[in-house]
């Protein structure tokens, strides 16, 4: 299928910007860069007239990101914490263990002793390292499958009937807790272990026909953290061959259900920007001249207009040689314990959400992180000509956390980044542009 058509099909869809990236990271192989936009139609035998120019007005507020599909994730981000500027934070996941064969039958006298999930470990983000985090897992009411889609806003059925609470999260019934465990992984940690107050087998429980049984029998796990812990988001690796559903049983024996393409694992991220400068600006887009704010796990993401682009052709004819988009991060002392995330990515704010400098290739293209310069650069040479000298309407761009379902991606990572505005007077975002006047 051609490029347009792919693009057109998935344009119709609300979550269109995670099918162009997901379509952009597979095309983003690389191009040659590109030259000059415009050289062409230079009059034969006249000097260039070379300039350069980084006052282009920038306006950029923050704005509320989209679920995001999270069905996908390499990794999944668990627990809480409270950040300063960015408020609330809170990860959850709901996930199944699968059969690794048909016919398991645990024979006559079978006896249930104990049962044991283990989960990968790997890492952290945010919070007090030395706060302890209860993990806490419940019994999901509902059927979800490996084959289906499912966003970050999704919330499941639990083993029970349950409520939201004032903020919008689960209200969880402490009774119908089944495991629980109070865990400080440290930096060489590879696995948490959680032994279930509950083992949910009997002694009738003893033959599973194939897997579609066994996830009737236990639909999945909803696995959460006690929210007043506030010790960070562990990064749990459900893939990992630490991962397992050990069932003990006749005293000596054990049975590993385990994690493969037949087990779904879905994340739930929450937010609540309550009193913090991130909701000033949801709440009124003129406050973001200075600071915007960009972050992961379907949090918030940055806006950037150019109201007055056209202005460069009112009264000239110029070819664009270069445009490139740069970003600062602010510093303020909290890299270490916040580290930016490892990229960012501009989309179309408008009906266009394909940034034509996007398909010259990712090297090209930009939006990695320098930490030596705390900065982002993008190459949107195409994109500025096309508003320019082609009708692309001048909607502006959203910066964000790509969800490409790495490590470093949105639904992954928890990583965030307050960044320079077009105001800012140390950090201000800028628009370097070079350019010929023909």
């Amino acid at each position: 299928m051609e490029l347009q058509q792919l693009l057109n099909t998935y344009r119709k869809s609300s979550h269109f910007s995670l099918w162009l990236i997901t379509l952009y990271l597979l095309i983003a192989a690389g191009c040659s860069e590109p030259g000059g936009i415009g050289l062409e139609v230079q009059p034969e035998g006249e000097v260039f007239d070379l300039r350069f120019s980084d006052t282009t007005t920038i306006v950029a507020f923050t704005v509320r990101e989209d679920s995001l599909l999270s069905s996908l994730g390499v990794r999944s981000p668990l627990g809480s914490y409270i950040d300063d500027e960015f408020g609330y934070v809170g990860a959850s996941i709901y996930t199944q263990f699968s059969l690794l064969s048909n016919d398991v039958n645990f024979g006559s006298g079978f006896t249930p002793n104990a049962l044991v999930m283990t989960i990968g470990y790997a890492g952290k983000y945010g919070g007090d390292p030395l706060t302890a985090q209860t993990i806490k897992v419940y019994l999901v009411g509902e059927t979800f499958y490996s084959t289906s889609v499912y966003y970050s806003n999704k919330k499941f059925k639990l083993g029970y009937p349950q409520m939201e609470d004032i903020e919008g999260d689960f209200d969880l019934d402490p009774d119908k807790l089944i495991a629980s465990v109070s865990v400080t992984p440290g930096d060489n940690d590879t696995a948490i272990v959680i032994n279930f107050d509950d083992v949910l087998f009997s002694s009738e429980d003893s033959l599973f026909a194939d897997n579609s049984a066994f996830q009737s029998f236990i639909r999945g796990f909803y696995i959460t953290t006690d929210t007043t812990d506030l010790g960070g988001i562990f990064y749990l690796d459900f893939l990992s061959t630490y991962t397992k559903l050990t069932l003990y049983y006749n005293d000596s024996l054990s049975f590993d259900f385990i994690i493969n393409s037949s087990s779904a694992t879905v994340n739930h991220f929450y937010h609540s920007y309550t009193g913090t400068v991130v909701e000033s600006q949801l709440n009124d887009s003129t406050t973001g001249d200075s600071l915007v704010y960009v972050q992961a796990l379907s949090g918030v993401k940055a806006k950037i207009k150019f109201p007055y682009l056209s202005e460069w052709v009112k009264s000239q004819k110029i070819a664009v040689n270069k445009a490139e988009l740069v970003i600062t991060v602010l510093d303020g002392g909290i890299l270490t314990k916040y580290p930016s995330p490892d990229a960012l990515f501009l989309l179309g704010a408008g009906a266009n959400v394909t940034i034509a400098d996007q398909l010259e290739g990712a090297s090209y293209f930009g939006g990695t992180y320098d930490i030596a310069s705390k900065q982002y650069k993008f190459n949107i040479a195409r994109h500025v000509h096309q508003v320019l000298y082609q009708g692309l309407p001048n909607d502006g761009m959203f910066l964000m956390v790509p969800n490409n379902f790495l490590t470093s991606g949105s639904v992954s990572s928890a990583n965030r980044a307050v960044i320079g505005g077009g105001g800012n007077s140390s950090i201000r975002m800028k628009l370097n542009l070079t350019y010929t006047v023909l």
